[in-house]
């Protein structure tokens, strides 16, 4: 039999620290944006000390976190805006005063679905649709402790919401989103099976986030003294080479203003029209 794949290789005590070595918090209780962490210093950086001693560094989120943390109020928002635009259909066609989609959600959580639908004097069959919506979006807001906590409130929030589609239609819309993440994640993710010996169970480089370390505190291997982190291994050099291009493209960016993009899409309107 072959090889096993791994992204990370293993270091010996005697390596410097260099780009793309994992570093594990040595405190049990670290958070999820501490607990294991992917240094980005340059190795020229280390070479020459340019770092002035502080060590740049992503997280290393396990999949669940990342997937809780980041992806799932995506898909929230995609399906609390679906029970809204039903309820502006509904509100469009009765004499509801104006209501901000932030203070519908927020009424949601604060009154019974039934007691808002009564408050806004609706007839039988609008108010039953808008007792679904508003029930849906309140289980949707839901605060979800796991990622399985979650999936199981946006399920069930779209079965008792209006247009609710069948079971197993309601589990592809979450888990489908959940799984494009690994195959095609947003440009500050990547998707690493393993970062260690023993660390094997799926994480997400966030790149977004950055932490730094002082050197000095950042163990190469087994060691007596008091440190925060020990290096348990190396990203493999292609990875480690994809991950600080992303990194890097994540910050290279450069986001325009929002009148900007409006007299844009008027300049592009205005040209469709002469075209035409």
């Amino acid at each position: 039999m072959g090889e096993l794949f791994a992204e990370y290789r293993e270091v010996s005590v005697a390596d410097p620290l260099r780009q793309g070595d994992v570093l594990e918090a040595v405190d049990p209780g670290a958070t999820m944006w501490q607990r294991h962490l992917l240094v980005m210093t340059a190795d020229c950086d280390f070479a020459y000390a340019k770092h002035q001693g502080r060590v740049t560094c992503v997280p290393l989120l396990a999949a669940d976190e990342y997937l809780l943390e980041m992806q799932l109020p995506k898909i929230r928002e995609q399906l609390v805006r679906l029970q809204l635009k039903e309820l502006r259909q509904i509100f469009s066609k009765a004499a509801v005063p104006a209501i901000t989609d932030g203070r519908l959600r927020e009424w949601a959580s604060e009154q019974t679905p039934a007691d808002i639908a009564k408050v806004l004097e609706l007839r039988q069959t609008d108010a039953q649709k808008t007792m679904a919506a508003l029930e849906a979006i309140g289980i949707m807001d839901t605060v979800a402790n796991t990622l399985k906590e979650g999936v199981d409130l946006l399920v069930r929030a779209q079965l008792v919401g209006v247009s609710s589609p069948k079971r197993d239609n309601a589990v592809k819309k979450v888990v489908n989103h959940l799984r494009g993440a690994y195959a095609q994640p947003p440009g500050d993710a990547l998707f690493l099976s393993a970062i260690g010996p023993g660390e094997e169970d799926g994480y997400f480089a966030y790149l977004r986030h950055i932490e730094q370390v002082w050197e000095p505190e950042i163990a190469r291997g087994p060691s007596h003294t008091k440190v925060a982190y020990r290096r348990i291994s190396r990203m493999q050099d292609r990875f480690a080479h994809a991950l600080v291009q992303r990194f890097a493209m994540v910050f290279m960016s450069i986001g325009l203003p929002h009148q900007y993009e409006e007299l844009r899409d008027l300049h592009a309107e205005i040209q469709g029209d002469k075209v035409v």
